[in-house]
């Protein structure tokens, strides 16, 4: 996944891929997040998760775990 930010801060979107495909998605999620963070310090959105955020984040370790073993059992992942 540190390889694949890396390439996305350099601007090469189809390397972020092959060296994660989720990478964008998390990126975008992580700006988001980093936004309504700034938001709601800043006092202009009131700051409370939604209650659908739990099975969110279990949803995104389970998708990045079988992306990890699928990618572990085939023998191709980026070392």
């Amino acid at each position: 996944m540190t390889r694949a930010f890396a390439h996305l801060a350099k601007g090469e979107w189809r390397e972020a891929v092959v060296d994660h495909p989720l990478a964008p998605l998390l990126a975008l999620e992580l700006g988001l997040a980093w936004a309504i963070w700034g938001c709601a310090l800043a006092g202009w959105v009131p700051f409370r998760l939604p209650h659908w955020f739990g099975g969110l984040l279990l949803a995104h370790v389970a998708v990045l775990a079988a992306i990890w073993l699928g990618r572990l059992s085939t023998g191709t992942l980026p070392w």
